[in-house]
């Protein structure tokens, strides 16, 4: 059932959030405001708990092997990851790349996203409460709640999306106890939730690049009697299009049922389709079709010159399923309605 892809959303997304917190700066300064130190405080990823066990047992570690953990600095991590079915969409609809593929027929897609809320936690550790409220003040001024950030959500596609990451908790906790020779510990714990999209695999899909428009009536090319003309009015629905394949005829025919090729043609043209393009009334369809797809038989006798283009579309018949209009303003896909047919 599932296929092997991999989005790299996670990854991602802790990319973001941490690049937002990696050019914090404290400043030490002289009480006329002359600035003594000007520190860049480090960003890691790491368990809040670990820091502080480490700060706790190993306060001035040196074994020339090893160093303490310089104060300040900040850690983050993901604490969970919650649904978020007020953001779901139609399962259906696709996003689409915005430029073609290299073979200049095809563009790769995907299907709408899963919603997910990625919670993380950011630690601030301080040893003392200038340092802590210097870092604090200069991430909250941003959250109104929330601060918006564009991410490419995946790089085979071209779609950006604008992440809200919503600041829901800010707390502190500053330890009094122990004696006058334990290292201090500020902690400001600030929580938040990242609104991103779990996409799933990148499909490749054809684009159509001609349409042959077709409607059916009672002109002696096409299969419908005037009993079902008269009869069938303008009820019936279309509920299946078939692409319209071209091609370039090699060298001029007279008279004959043998029609060559510059190329070959598409794999869908199949026997039984209309051959468009020639001056036989009705069109003919296709009766076989060389193994190298090179060249066709077809069904009755046409006269071509080099170099005409032809068309291969589905045959119609009586049987199938097609609108009848004899004004058309527009087309859709048969989900009802009064349009004409057409084959894209």
């Amino acid at each position: 059932m599932f296929t092997y892809f991999y989005n790299e959303t996670i990854r991602r997304s802790v990319s973001v959030f941490g690049t937002m917190f990696n050019n914090i700066t404290v400043k030490q300064t002289k009480s006329d405001g002359t600035v003594v130190n000007s520190i860049k405080v480090p960003l890691s990823y790491g368990q809040r708990q670990k820091f502080l066990q480490r700060l706790k047992e190993e306060p001035d570690l040196n074994d020339n092997l090893r160093s303490a953990i310089s104060l300040p600095r900040m850690g983050f991590e993901i604490s969970g990851f919650t649904y978020d079915q007020n953001r779901q969409q139609n399962k259906l609809i696709r996003s689409t790349k915005t430029t073609m593929e290299t073979d200049n027929v095809s563009r790769k897609f995907q299907y709408q996203p899963t919603p997910y809320d990625i919670n993380f936690t950011l630690s601030i550790y301080a040893k003392n409460m200038t340092d802590g409220l210097q870092i604090v003040e200069q991430i909250l001024p941003y959250f109104q709640p929330e601060y918006t950030v564009a991410m490419k959500m995946i790089d085979d596609m071209s779609e950006v999306r604008d992440v809200p990451i919503i600041l829901t908790g800010v707390n502190m906790d500053d330890q009094f106890e122990g004696s006058f020779e334990d290292k201090r510990v500020i902690n400001f714990t600030l929580d938040f939730t990242m609104k991103t999209y779990f996409f799933g695999p990148v499909y490749t899909g054809k684009v159509i690049t001609k349409v042959r428009e077709k409607t059916f009536i009672n002109d002696g090319r096409h299969g419908f009697t005037s009993s079902e003309l008269t009869t069938s009015g303008i009820v019936k629905d279309v509920k299946f299009y078939e692409p319209a394949f071209e091609g370039t005829v090699a060298s001029a025919v007279s008279n004959t049922t043998t029609v060559t090729f510059t190329t070959a043609i598409d794999s869908n043209v199949s026997v039984d389709d209309t051959m468009e393009g020639s001056s036989t009334n009705p069109d003919p369809t296709v009766s076989s079709i060389a193994e190298d797809r090179l060249s066709v038989v077809v069904s009755s006798n046409v006269t071509l010159s080099q170099g005409d283009k032809v068309y291969f579309t589905g045959s119609a018949s009586a049987e199938d399923n097609y609108v009848i209009s004899e004004d058309v303003s527009f087309f859709d896909e048969g989900y009802g309605g009064n349009e004409a047919s057409t084959t894209d």
